[in-house]
C-alpha cells in the first residue's frame, strides 16, 4: 500500500496560534470576494497572512495555500508546485494536469487559462487558492502575463486571494478595471483602536492609557502592537511602554527587514530626514546634500515599507511613527550630539524657508538652538 506524499512547507497552510478573529475585516472579504480575485496589499507584519488563514478556517471554505519565494518567478517551476498542490486535495481522480514543457512556451498565457480552467474542476466548489509573498515574483517575469491571463478562468463561487507587499503590476491593469481584482489595502488592515484592545486583552493587558499609547505609537501596524505587547508582559506600565525597552524588539525588526541589508549611502538618507516631519525631494537634497535622496524613500515607499506618500502641491513623504523613531535612534548612534544638533537644525531652517513654523520650532528645540526657536 502507497504512502501520501507528505506536503511541501510552502504548499501548507500557516499555523495560527491564537488569532483574534478580525471580524470587520472578515466581513470585508465576504463582500470582496463577489470579484474572483481579491488581492490584498500591505507592509510586512500588517496581518495580510493571518487575516487570509483565519478567514479560511472561519468560513471553513476548502483552499489551497501557495507560499511564493523568488524562484516560482520561473513559470515551469510555479506550474509545477500548483499542479502538486491541487492534485494533493482533488475531490475527484482525473487526468493529470500538465507540466509546463518547451512546447507550450510559445502561448504561456494560452497554457496558463488552460491549467486553472483545468485545476479549478478536480476542486471542491467554492474552493479558495491563496498566493502568498506575490510581490516575491521578479517585475519582468514572464509569469506575470501568465497569471493575469489565467484570472478570467476563475469559476463562479471559487476565488483567488494574493497576499502582497505591493500593488497589482502594471500589466495587471485591464483586470482592475474590469473589476476582476478587488483590492483590500493598507489602510483596511490597519488595526482600529478596538481590534488593539482585543489583541491586548488576549494577551492579559487591559490599562486603557497603556492601550492607547500603544495604538499611538503602532498606528495600527498588528506586528508593532504583537513585538510591544511581548516586551510587555508581566507587568508593563505606560512610562516602560514609551520608553527605549518596550521598543527595542520592534527596532531588531526593522534592523533585520530593511536597515541591515541597505547602502550606507540608503542608511544615511534614512537617518537623516527622520529629522523631518515630512519629506519632500527639495527638503530630503538639503538635509543630505545628495541630489537623488528622495530615490531612496520611493524605494521604501513602492515596497511598502513603512512609509507614505502624499500627493499635493508636490509630492511628500511619511515615515511610519515607530519607523521614524528607529531611524533617529539609530542617527544618534552613527552622529555625535553635535552632528545630530546639526541636523536638526539644518532641517528646522527648511522649514522655516518653507513657512512651516511649527515643526520648525519644535526642531530648534532639539538642536538646542533657542535663538531659531524664538
Amino acid at each position: 500500500m502507497s504512502r501520501k506524499q507528505p506536503q511541501l512547507a510552502k504548499l501548507m497552510r500557516p499555523r495560527l496560534y491564537k488569532a483574534v478573529a478580525r471580524e470587520r475585516l472578515f466581513r470585508l472579504l465576504d463582500e470582496k470576494r463577489e470579484h474572483p480575485v481579491v488581492w490584498i496589499v500591505g507592509p510586512p507584519g500588517a496581518g495580510k497572512t493571518t487575516l487570509a488563514a483565519s478567514y479560511l478556517e472561519e468560513a471553513g471554505v476548502p483552499g489551497i495555500w501557495y507560499q511564493i519565494d523568488p524562484g516560482d518567478s520561473d513559470p515551469a517551476t510555479f506550474f509545477f508546485y500548483l499542479k502538486q498542490a491541487i492534485e494533493a486535495v482533488a475531490k475527484r481522480k482525473a487526468k493529470p494536469l500538465p507540466l509546463l514543457t518547451p512546447e507550450y512556451l510559445p502561448d504561456l498565457p494560452g497554457f496558463a487559462r488552460r491549467f486553472l480552467r483545468d485545476g479549478f474542476t478536480r476542486l471542491p466548489e467554492e474552493a479558495i487558492l491563496v498566493f502568498d509573498n506575490y510581490h516575491d515574483i521578479a517585475a519582468d517575469s514572464v509569469l506575470n502575463t501568465a497569471f493575469v491571463a489565467a484570472l478570467a478562468e476563475v469559476p463562479q463561487a471559487s476565488n483567488i486571494i494574493v497576499l502582497s507587499r505591493a500593488a497589482p503590476p502594471p500589466g495587471f491593469a485591464g483586470a482592475l478595471v474590469n473589476q476582476t481584482i478587488a483590492r483590500v489595502s493598507w489602510e483596511d488592515l490597519r488595526l482600529t483602536a478596538e481590534e488593539t484592545t482585543a489583541i491586548a486583552a488576549s494577551k492579559g493587558i487591559t490599562d486603557r492609557n497603556l492601550l492607547r499609547t500603544l495604538h499611538e505609537q503602532s498606528t495600527g501596524w498588528i506586528a508593532g502592537v504583537t513585538l510591544m505587547l511581548e516586551r510587555l508582559r508581566g507587568g508593563g506600565s505606560l512610562e516602560s511602554l514609551q520608553g527605549a525597552e518596550a521598543l527595542n524588539t520592534v527596532f531588531d525588526y526593522f534592523a533585520g527587514l530593511i536597515f541591515d541589508h541597505g547602502s550606507d549611502e540608503t542608511r544615511e538618507v534614512l537617518m537623516k530626514t527622520a529629522f523631518l516631519p515630512r519629506v519632500s525631494a527639495a527638503l530630503a537634497e538639503a538635509v543630505t546634500g545628495k541630489s537623488d535622496a528622495i530615490e531612496h524613500i520611493e524605494d521604501l515607499y513602492r515596497r511598502h515599507l513603512f512609509t507614505d506618500r502624499s500627493v499635493g502641491g508636490e509630492i511628500t513623504y511619511q515615515y511610519h511613527a515607530l519607523f521614524r523613531a528607529f531611524l533617529k535612534s539609530k542617527a544618534s548612534i552613527a552622529y555625535s550630539p553635535e552632528e545630530c544638533r546639526s541636523i536638526a537644525s539644518l532641517a528646522a531652517a527648511q522649514l522655516q524657508t518653507q513657512s512651516q513654523p511649527e515643526p520648525a520650532f519644535a526642531l530648534f528645540v532639539e538642536a538646542e538652538e533657542w535663538s531659531g526657536a524664538e
